[in-house]
């Protein structure tokens, strides 16, 4: 079963095109290349340091908020 984007419908699998609006089923895309494992590194690194510090910002902002309050 194919299913339309369009106007959300299932449609048979031998039908080349949707039968309500006539467009035709894209084609299946090559799959991406893998990533390389240097950046998927270098990421990880950059979410497990970032995440703290941006909780630490939020915190920080916030004392000083009640503290001049």
């Amino acid at each position: 079963m194919k299913y339309c984007r369009r106007c959300h419908i299932l449609y048979s699998s031998a039908a080349a095109a949707c039968p309500k609006c006539g467009i035709a089923a894209p084609e299946k895309q090559e799959e991406a290349a893998p990533a390389d494992k240097a950046r998927v590194r270098r990421d990880w690194v950059m979410i497990i340091v970032g995440v703290p510090l941006l909780i630490g910002a939020v915190y920080l902002i916030i004392s000083l908020i009640k503290a001049l309050g």
